[in-house]
């Protein structure tokens, strides 16, 4: 199901890198953060959505091809889908390309051998998720459909990017392109939370944005196979509710993003491979396994347990229990 690509040393947006971000000289420092601002600006400048054009600028280069080279062309692409006018875009797409392709030249100079060793960074990594991943992904597909997740909830193959390390850990996703990146870290973050659980969290993302995507434009699913009765009523409240968010994101109106937060670490106790008395909600918010940054990680992590224990663990079906949380979320100010 997940094939490793050729390992890439840069795909991830050098404008989300710089807080706490330091190359081996201030002088390089400076330089980067220099170049990522002027990007930042370049796109407020043209009315562009920083999010989506980073999102859109991932979805060209991991449709090129592994290692695919960044140009002005795939730069102003991504920027016209971004919602840039077309009057001037090629100027635009220009200055973006320069500052990406300074920030490229500056991470080699740093690191002159990393692509060579991205494969061997990422290689524990990919052993671990090998070992565990694809029976945890089959777990959660039950937990979340009470046992008969539809047919092709699961995509049949996910291409995963090694990139640089820049954040100390991080990870995203192209659910258009089946593909995910993670930094080659080469010993988890965190000793209470494996790094694999980021892809597995990742790709379950994947799962849940297509079936967002596809239950938003009315899409039928009566091709997609038997599925039980509370699965079918859990389809079924979640076309009436889901919408697809500009920014690419899980969820619209319910907040997968955050539910499946406890699900996955419970799967993982159950396996034995996290302790069960005391699941590491709030270390996996404080890595940013959803990409956001919350003002009170220990009271978000607080409700989602609170709210795992008491409703979504014994849910018949997720999308049902989803609903409560986006309530208690509301209640909290979280959501």
């Amino acid at each position: 199901m997940v094939q490793s690509s050729a390992a890439t040393s840069y795909a991830v947006s050098p404008a989300r890198t710089t807080k706490n971000f330091s190359l081996k000289t201030p002088a390089a420092t400076s330089s980067f953060t220099r170049e990522a601002e002027q990007i930042t600006e370049r796109l407020i400048s043209a009315s562009v959505q920083a999010n989506l054009f980073w999102e859109q600028l991932i979805d060209e280069l991991t449709s090129s091809a592994s290692d695919a080279p960044l140009t002005p062309a795939i730069c102003e692409v991504a920027l016209l889908r971004a919602g840039h006018s077309q009057l001037q875009s090629d100027q635009t797409a220009a200055a973006v390309y320069r500052s990406l392709d300074n920030c490229r030249r500056l991470l080699a100079t740093d690191l002159p051998r990393l692509a060579d060793q991205l494969r061997l960074r990422y290689a524990p990594l990919k052993q671990a998720y090998e070992c565990y991943g694809p029976g945890m992904l089959r777990s959660i597909g039950n937990q979340i459909w009470n046992g008969s997740p539809p047919k092709h909830w699961w995509p049949g193959r996910v291409t995963v990017h090694a990139v640089q390390p820049l954040q100390a850990g991080a990870a995203g996703r192209s659910s258009h392109q089946a593909s995910v990146w993670i930094e080659a870290v080469l010993t988890d973050i965190s000793p209470e939370l494996p790094e694999w659980l980021r892809l597995v969290y990742q790709i379950t993302q994947m799962a849940i944005d297509t079936h967002t995507r596809t239950h938003a434009s009315g899409v039928s699913s009566s091709s997609a196979g038997p599925v039980s009765a509370a699965a079918s009523a859990a389809s079924s409240a979640a076309t009436n509710i889901e919408k697809t968010p500009s920014d690419g994101r899980s969820g619209g109106d319910l907040p997968w993003s955050l539910g499946i937060i406890p699900l996955i670490l419970s799967r993982a106790a159950d396996a034995g491979l996290l302790p069960a008395d005391n699941l590491p909600v709030v270390t996996a918010l404080e890595l940013g396994w959803t990409g956001d940054e919350f003002a009170d990680r220990t009271d978000l992590a607080n409700v989602l347990t609170t709210w795992w224990r008491e409703v979504g663990s014994n849910a018949k079906a997720l999308p049902i229990a989803l609903k409560q949380l986006s309530a208690r979320l509301a209640e909290k100010g979280a959501h």
